[in-house]
This record gives structure tokens, sequence and C-alpha cells, in this order.
């Protein structure tokens, strides 16, 4: 938060951060950030997908807690898509659930995974171990039973529902032995995500990883090198999506807004170094570099003009200007500059996105519902 404290998060914190996201070049589909403690747990569900999806044209993912749950996200999905066929044919949703580690699989996630692996709702079964707790200490041991884990998820929807669209799940943690913390942002659990990227690969499973995490209590130092890391070589291992990536702070436990802009400018450099350093004749610049000659330089030239909108990522927060312009302009940091553009895109999508014939069905469809 910008106050630097902390509150329970509310339904606004689910419009807030799902408008973010949408203005967010470099984070490509939101996942619920929040729980909303100011309503009924009976409409927890339908609330934050309706939020979501009414703030939102990224594809959105969310954790379902019951089967009940599911049906909401559902139908409510069904009516956005215009049908349930549209829906099952182009789904721009998808269900979180998650196997009790050590090797467990209640019956309630089994029938979430069954109503929406029958409905064509894309699913993962995210096993979360933390090593030295509800998994062995052992890095490799942690990795082994989650990998069991993982493929049980996989293969359980595919007896339910063959053919049916899941992502090998993967949220290895670890333990702070010392004192029994849980540390999601440690360098074990990026390196134990990345492995998971591997073992994915080796079925040719596409993956739900996880990374970005932090034990850092707001945007800071530490969250910059923690939650960089983990984005990084999880990114680099090949991981189809990165789970929890951004806006998250105290090992999950809370969210900062500012965070969510500061991890899209992370995000962004990672994406460049994804892309690589293009190599061919055009890039090479022979002919422009004999143009120029000794002694010259490249300021004006076609080439540099071509080139220097692809070429280069451009930092909307980061300070980039001589020490006397940065005093001129009131000294602004990363945080600083990260709050006025929260507040400029929070402005600027005040309104939600659904149109007036959408939310009428759909207020039909779940009457009672104040919040929609």
């Amino acid at each position: 938060m910008a106050t630097g404290g902390y509150r329970l998060t509310l339904l606004r914190d689910v419009a807030h951060t799902a408008t973010l996201v949408d203005h967010l070049d470099h984070v490509r589909f939101y996942i619920i950030a929040c729980q909303a403690h100011d309503i009924k747990p009976i409409n927890y569900h339908l609330l934050d997908f309706y939020y979501a999806f009414n703030h939102t044209t990224k594809h959105v993912m969310g954790g379902c807690d019951d089967l009940h749950g599911a049906k909401q996200m559902w139908k409510l999905a069904s009516i956005v898509a215009g049908g349930e066929d549209k829906l099952r044919e182009k789904p721009f949703v998808s269900a979180i659930t998650n196997p009790i580690s050590p090797l467990t699989i209640d019956a309630n996630t089994l029938n979430i995974l069954n109503f929406c692996t029958t409905y064509g709702i894309p699913v993962t079964c995210a096993p979360a171990p933390m090593a030295g707790a509800t998994s062995p200490a052992t890095l490799a041991g942690t990795l082994s039973q989650m990998h069991a884990e993982s493929l049980a998820g996989v293969a359980i929807t595919q007896v339910l529902a063959p053919g049916a669209k899941v992502l090998y799940g993967a949220i290895p943690t670890a333990m702070d032995l010392r004192n029994m913390e849980l540390t999601m942002g440690s360098v074990e659990m990026g390196m134990m995500n990345a492995s998971a990227v591997q073992l994915a690969k080796l079925y040719n499973l596409p993956i739900y990883a996880s990374g970005g995490l932090t034990e850092a209590k707001r945007p800071d130092i530490q969250a910059g090198f923690e939650k960089h890391f983990s984005n990084m070589i999880v990114a680099v291992a090949g991981a189809d999506c990165i789970h929890l990536t951004a806006g998250m702070l105290d090992s999950g436990n809370s969210i900062s807004y500012e965070q969510f802009v500061i991890d899209n400018e992370i995000i962004g450099m990672i994406h460049r170094i994804l892309a690589g350093i293009t190599v061919n004749e055009e890039t090479l610049g022979f002919d422009v570099i004999e143009s120029v000659g000794p002694g010259g330089n490249y300021v004006t030239e076609d080439h540099t003009i071509d080139h220097m909108m692809d070429e280069f990522f451009y930092p909307n927060l980061s300070v980039r200007c001589n020490f006397d312009i940065w005093e001129e302009r009131g000294r602004p940091d990363m945080l600083s500059r990260a709050n006025e553009l929260v507040q400029k895109i929070l402005e600027a999508g005040k309104e939600g996105l659904l149109d007036h014939d959408q939310i009428s069905e759909i207020k039909k469809a779940f009457p009672g519902s104040r919040y929609i």
C-alpha cells in the first residue's frame, strides 16, 4: 500500500488489481490477487470472478475452493462469453486446484476437477509442498514428491475427461527451518520451480510454475532482488506461465498496487532477455558501420531510427537522467513513480468493461447479489 500499512483486502481490490493488470503490457494474464473480506463466503467466487471479468480483457485464473464456486464461475463466464459453446471453444478463464501435500487429493478437489474438465474449463492441480515440513528437507526429495503429485493431477483430469485442458502445476516452497517460517521468496523456491519446468517438459506438458515472490513486507530492495531472481530463473527455464509473479509481498500474504507496476517493469526486462539478440544481415549493420566510418556517430542514421523502438526495452519507472536533473525533478524514485502510475491507471479505469446487456443477464442469473 502507498501508506506502508496493512488492511484486509476488499472486493474493490479485486477490481483495482484487475484494472492494473489490464493496463500493464508485460503482465499477460490476471490471477485473482486477493480474497474479499467484505462479502459472504457463498458469493465469494461469483463476485471475485465477476469483478475480474468486468475490469480486464486478459485471461483470468482463479482458485475454486468448492464445487459451488466452480459452478458460479462457469455460469458467469458462459454469460460473458455469449454461451456455453463459445466458452468451451475459447475459454478465457481457468481454475486453480491444489492437492494436499504429502500425496493427498481430497474429494472436494476431485469434484472441482470433474466439473471443470467436463465443461471445458482449463485447470491446474498444483501441489505446494514445503521442503522440511510437508515434503522432504532435500530439494531433490521435494521435487520427486511434487512430481508425483503433479502428474497425478494431470492423469486424473484425463481419466475424467480425455483431452481435458490441463497444466502441470508446481508451487514447491521451502521453510526456514531455524524458526519454521515459510520462505516463498527463497532462492531454493526459484531453483525448484525452474527444475519443475524441466520435469514437466519431460512429458511435453504445459506448466504453471511459480515465481516473483518475496518475504519483503513492502516494495523495497529485498522485494526487487528476490522477485527478479525467481521470475528470471523460472522464465529462462521455459515455464509456460508463471503464477504469483506480480503484486505479491510477504510470502503471498499481502499485495501492493505499486508492486504490480514495479513487477510489470521487471517482467518486461525478462521478456526482453527471452527475446534474445537477433542476428541477421540487417542487425549486424555492416553497411551503416562502413557508412559512418571512424570517428562518426549513429544518432541520426536511418538504421538507428529503424531499430530504436524494437531493439531496446524502455522502462517507465526506472530513473534514467543525470543527477542534477533528478534533483530538479524532486528526487523521484521507483516507488513514488509507481504510485503516480497506479493513480493514473485507476482513474482511467473506473468504469467496468461488461456491457449493460451482459450485466442484466448476470443479474437475472444470480438474483439477490447486491454487488453486481
